[in-house]
């Protein structure tokens, strides 16, 4: 007769999940002090060179316990307040979107005033586009009533 062998627990290959809110931070953070302040400082192609950085460094930042950190310390310095984007959008409402988007804690712990505004700005985006769009229908019904005159 053949002898079975009990199955020995074989180790997984995969890792253990950690149960950490954030992930290990691999890289180390971009420098968005150092954006910020060379985009306030620097006039012509260096400032917005280091504003293009910036905005990119926000829009890739990776959602770390030193990231959350530095993002609100800045937010609460007011180091991305005056500072727009080429397209005429503020940075500080791509800062307030990035620590939203890092979730919990660090949107928590958001300014109650930097919320404000941020509604602020998106209520104000909104209705400049229905107003765009109501204009555009305008334009066209005083168009149309014009083409149907001539002919």
């Amino acid at each position: 007769m053949e002898r079975l062998q009990p199955l020995q627990d074989q180790p997984t290959q995969d890792p253990v999940p950690s149960l950490a809110p954030f992930p290990p931070s691999e890289a180390p953070a971009p420098s968005l002090e150092v954006f910020a302040l060379t985009a306030r400082s620097s006039p012509g192609a260096e400032g917005r060179e280091a504003l293009s950085a910036l905005q990119l460094a926000l829009e890739t930042l990776t959602p770390t316990e030193e990231n959350g950190k530095l993002l609100l310390r800045l937010l609460d310095e007011g180091a991305f307040n005056e500072l727009r984007g080429a397209d005429g959008s503020p940075t500080r409402e791509l800062a307030v979107e990035t620590l939203l988007g890092l979730g919990y804690p660090w949107a928590l712990q958001i300014h109650p005033d930097e919320l404000a505004w941020y509604r602020g700005t998106e209520a104000t985006r909104q209705r400049n586009k229905y107003l765009l769009l109501m204009g555009i229908g305008t334009l066209a019904a005083v168009a149309e009533a014009f083409l149907l005159r001539l002919f």
